[in-house]
């Protein structure tokens, strides 16, 4: 069973991800699950936080069902890590202003 190509009209067949005819992409190729690639959009989630987000969405908006779940655990690590990474720094500030404001009452004399 043969489709159309919607931009220029060619007979295509349904297994091809682009146009023979004028090279329009008639769906998307499948994003990999291979170990070596989810292992890098794991590292990347962490060294890169917001970007974790944006390839989670790509990975959920893919039909299979394991592309789902490897999206949904890169928003969930990178959710983490933001929170994870706000409350370090609201505590390291908190620690240095401490610091700043027992120096400064040393150096007044109280």
């Amino acid at each position: 069973m043969e489709s159309i190509c919607p931009q220029c009209h060619t007979q295509v067949r349904p297994t091809d991800f682009f146009c023979f005819n004028c090279g329009k992409n008639l769906k998307p190729k499948p994003l990999s699950t291979s170990l070596e690639t989810l292992f890098m959009y794991y590292l990347g989630a962490l060294v890169l936080p917001p970007l974790g987000i944006v390839w989670g969405i790509k990975y959920i908006k893919q039909e299979s069902q394991m592309s789902k779940v490897h999206g949904i655990v890169l928003i969930i690590l990178t959710i983490v890590e933001i929170v994870v990474l706000t409350i370090w720094t609201i505590n390291f500030i908190n620690m240095i202003n401490a610091q700043v404001g027992s120096q400064l009452n040393n150096l007044q004399g109280f």
